[in-house]
């Protein structure tokens, strides 16, 4: 089982997530060439489907571009693609590119149990995912407001776990955003701060969680330093203790990792 992070932020979303020679990426927002190289980079030759969390742009730029190229399919929600067919967001597919996963309805796919579950956030059907074969799970869940128990329900007994850690609340305060940009993202229909983060990770780490992935960090509320530092207090307050902490790049792919 392997995992990377392509891109991560505001500007752009994307990961890798392989399991033998079965191989899926996690949104696509960012452009075609840049996840080509990405995948070349990291020697991942063909993808067996795009699993699109939701419809913004940071999440959707390169997807139609990446099936076309790649040949492979996009999944995503029924009212998801109600958007993208209304607003004609990811360019001409072929009828077999388009798959409808509803949340809570597993599916396998090339051996691989898919799993997608209701988060919240400000878009008409917003899902996270998790994978899972061979007795090993990798779990992503980004721009959701509030960790719900079923949040934290999907995210348990996961070796790899992306999860948003966006905003510092008091940099989002004194920041440059507006008054209603602050305050839809500090809503439950936002993004979850670095303390929001630690605490749904103290609640859900377990013996054999092996990475954590900090993602979509804001370029103008945080730090890579400030959403480490400040999840890692949170943990040790929790006596909670994670090997491993990494903060998902925002404009390039991170290492490989790997569960054996």
């Amino acid at each position: 089982m392997e995992f990377c992070t392509i891109a991560s932020g505001s500007s752009g979303n994307s990961s890798y997530v392989g399991f033998g020679q079965t191989r899926f990426l996690v949104d696509a927002g960012i452009s075609g060439k840049r996840i080509e190289n990405a995948l070349f980079t990291a020697n991942v030759r063909g993808i067996d489907g795009i699993f699109i969390t939701h419809e913004h742009r940071d999440h959707i730029t390169g997807a139609g571009i990446i099936a076309r190229r790649l040949k492979t399919k996009i999944y995503a929600t029924p009212l998801t693609w109600r958007f993208f067919a209304a607003n004609r967001c990811l360019g001409p597919l072929d009828a077999w590119q388009i798959n409808i996963i509803e949340p809570s309805k597993p599916v396998e796919i090339c051996g691989v149990k898919v799993t997608a579950f209701d988060i919240s956030h400000d878009a008409a059907q917003p899902v996270g995912f998790t994978f899972e074969a061979g007795g090993k799970k990798i779990a992503c869940a980004t721009d959701l407001g509030v960790a719900t128990d079923s949040v934290k329900a999907h995210l348990k007994n996961a070796q790899i776990v992306l999860i948003e850690s966006n905003h510092d609340p008091q940099m989002l305060k004194n920041g440059p955003y507006h008054y209603a940009l602050k305050e839809r993202v500090a809503s439950d229909r936002g993004h979850l701060s670095n303390a929001q983060a630690g605490m749904l990770l103290a609640e859900i780490t377990h013996d054999k969680l092996e990475y954590v992935f900090l993602a979509h960090a804001s370029a103008e509320n945080n730090t890579p330093f400030l959403a480490h530092d400040t999840v890692k207090r949170v943990l040790e307050g929790n006596d909670v203790y994670i090997k491993n902490i990494i903060v998902a790049e925002r404009n390039k792919p991170g290492m490989v990792v790997r569960c054996d």
